[in-house]
């Protein structure tokens, strides 16, 4: 079975990034993509388009950018970890902020990790190493992590 990453982000140019990324590792398979916060709850609850399990599988590790229309990706972070049955589901967030309150605020809401957004595309891959070697790959256990 292949681990599939949701990754939420409204930015088209780094979601370009980032699947060029997973395509050029051969895990484009491993990807789905949502453009804002609240298709990423429907994602996550199989509403609607996403109803069908088989084409819109659950992830086992959520990418989540900040800054995004409709619901934020704070809320968003909020809403996962109000649910049950994703409480023990890791959240990524990925931003380009590093102010340190979004950071505290980000793992006091339930963030498993948080990485800052690379200041070029092509460094995408080296985000996509580290999610490889910490959250993709491996067994999980203990979430969230300390950021």
């Amino acid at each position: 079975m292949v681990p599939k990453l949701l990754y939420v982000e409204d930015e088209e140019d780094d979601v370009y990034f980032m699947r060029r990324a997973f395509t050029r590792a051969g895990l484009e398979a491993c990807l789905k993509i949502v453009g804002d916060g609240q298709a990423a709850i429907d994602y996550l609850s199989g509403c609607g388009q996403f109803s069908d399990r088989t084409e819109y599988p659950l992830p086992e590790v959520v990418l989540l950018d900040l800054n995004l229309p409709t619901v934020s990706g704070f809320q968003v972070l909020k809403w996962i970890r109000q649910n049950p049955e994703f409480l023990r589901l890791p959240v990524v967030v990925f931003s380009s902020s590093a102010r340190q309150g979004d950071k505290t605020r980000a793992r006091e809401l339930g963030a498993s990790d948080y990485i800052e957004k690379p200041g070029s595309g092509l460094e995408f891959g080296s985000v996509l190493e580290a999610l490889k070697s910490r959250w993709l790959f491996m067994p999980r256990c203990g979430w969230p992590v300390q950021l």
